[in-house]
This record gives structure tokens, C-alpha cells and sequence, in this order.
């Protein structure tokens, strides 16, 4: 049986510092997997690797059975893999709805060529539909940089969704929103699952993840050091360890 995604031993060094050391594990097609360790655990790094923007040192991934190793960077979004970022990188003098239709795929692989075929109406209508979605369609004309840190998130989120992606990485997504945005996240999250193959949730708050996700993968100096559903998993003593005094994700 194809998963979405297998990582096999996946080692990342750098220099004389091993930031991952030997993770492996499957994320099934319709699962929610939830990656939480404490601070410097090598949750971004891994986000890094699977996406393409750091090479393994050793190890091996395979998207949806296919081997990616070695792929080049610029491979990773063509196979459907779309990420955000820990920190915010949206284009700010840029309306909302401009940065979602920037990453349509037609104007990735060929923006000169794209112009010639560009449906605008229709990929309008798909922008805002995805803007709608993540609760920022009355911001559709305003420019990215004017928007408050929550709806940035977001906004990140419906850009990577424009890639048509199956297989999404959401690196904190929920870090620096208050209660109120957190929950409305946690609530769109949900609602994306209907879109996509899989999605990897990284958090440092394992209380965002707890209702949300169908599994936890716990990392800890670069180790795995649990796997396994939300409510046991939180409850391995080495996990509660782990987290005792933890600091937020760096």
C-alpha cells in the first residue's frame, strides 16, 4: 500500500551537529499527522528536508511511493507538496488576492507563457474562493503587509493551497495567534482535510493538536522518541519529559 509520504532513516547533519537522527515513519493517505517536540528538536529542520529544501545527509523519502532523495527543490512542488513557514513569508506590497494567484501552477512553470491562457476570471474566482475559506475574502484588495499577524498566517496557508497541492506541511502555523485565531484555525485546518491526501501539522502546542490529529510524532534532539495516537502518546513518560520547562520552538 502507496503512503503519501515514508520517510526511512532520515539523518541531516550539519557540520559536526546531527539535527536529525535516524526519524522514520508513514503518513497514511487521509491522515493528519501531528509533529511536536520541544524546542530544538528538528521539527523545522524535517520540514525543510521533506520539502526539498535541505538534502538528506543520509536516509530516504518516498512521496506517494515514488523516491524523492535526490530530486532537485524545484521537483518537490511539482509532486504536490506545498508548504508554509515558521516565519511569515508573504510578498507585502502585494494585495491578499494577488499572493494567492501568483501561485497558481500555470504561472509557476511558465509565467510568461501563462499570461497568453489566463483565464482571469476563473482563477479569480478560485483565489477568492480559497481566500473565503481561510476567512479572508473582505481582505481580498488590501495589501499583504497591512494585514494583522493571524491573518498573514492564513493568508501563507490559502497561498500554498493555490498549488494544488496533496500533500501539505503547515510549519507553527498557530504560533503567535491568540485563543480566538487559534481556535478559528483549528477549525479551518479541519475543514482542509476533505482537500488534500495528507497534511503535516509541526507545533510546539500539543494542546492545538490534540483533538486535530489522527496521529503524533514526537521528536526530541533529533530522535523519534514516540509515535502513536494523540491521548497515549501525550502520556509516555519521556514525552512529558521532554516538554517539562520546554521553550518555544526556535
Amino acid at each position: 500500500m502507496k503512503m503519501a509520504l515514508s520517510l526511512t532513516n532520515v539523518c541531516k547533519r550539519f557540520g559536526g551537529v546531527t539535527a536529525l537522527d535516524g526519524v522514520s515513519f508513514d503518513v497514511a493517505h487521509g491522515e493528519l499527522l501531528g509533529l511536536v517536540g520541544p524546542n530544538g528538536a528538528g521539527k523545522s529542520v524535517l520540514v525543510n528536508v521533506v520539502s526539498g529544501f535541505y538534502p538528506l545527509t543520509t536516509g530516504s523519502i518516498l512521496v506517494d511511493g515514488r523516491d524523492v532523495t535526490y530530486a532537485p527543490p524545484h521537483h518537490f512542488g511539482r509532486l504536490g507538496i506545498a508548504r508554509t513557514f515558521q516565519n511569515i513569508r508573504l510578498f507585502k506590497r502585494m494585495s491578499v488576492l494577488e499572493n494567492v494567484l501568483v501561485a497558481f501552477p500555470r504561472h509557476v512553470r511558465s509565467p510568461f507563457g501563462s499570461i497568453l491562457r489566463w483565464n482571469r476570471r476563473a482563477e479569480i474566482d478560485h483565489a477568492l474562493a480559497l481566500l473565503s475559506q481561510m476567512r479572508l475574502v473582505e481582505k481580498a484588495d488590501q495589501s499583504a503587509g497591512s494585514l494583522a499577524y493571524g491573518e498573514a498566517r492564513r493568508l501563507e496557508i490559502a497561498r500554498a493551497l493555490a498549488t494544488e497541492p496533496k500533500l501539505l506541511l503547515l510549519d507553527e502555523p498557530a504560533a503567535g495567534m491568540n485563543d480566538r485565531e487559534t481556535d478559528e484555525l483549528r477549525a479551518d485546518i479541519s475543514d482542509l482535510r476533505s482537500m488534500l491526501d495528507a497534511i503535516v501539522l509541526i507545533e510546539h502546542n500539543v494542546e492545538f493538536l490534540r483533538g486535530l490529529s489522527d496521529r503524533l510524532v514526537v521528536l526530541d534532539y533529533g530522535r523519534m522518541i514516540a509515535d502513536g495516537v494523540p491521548d497515549i502518546v501525550l502520556k509516555i513518560p519521556a514525552v512529558v519529559e521532554a516538554y517539562l520547562g520546554a521553550a518555544e520552538d526556535a
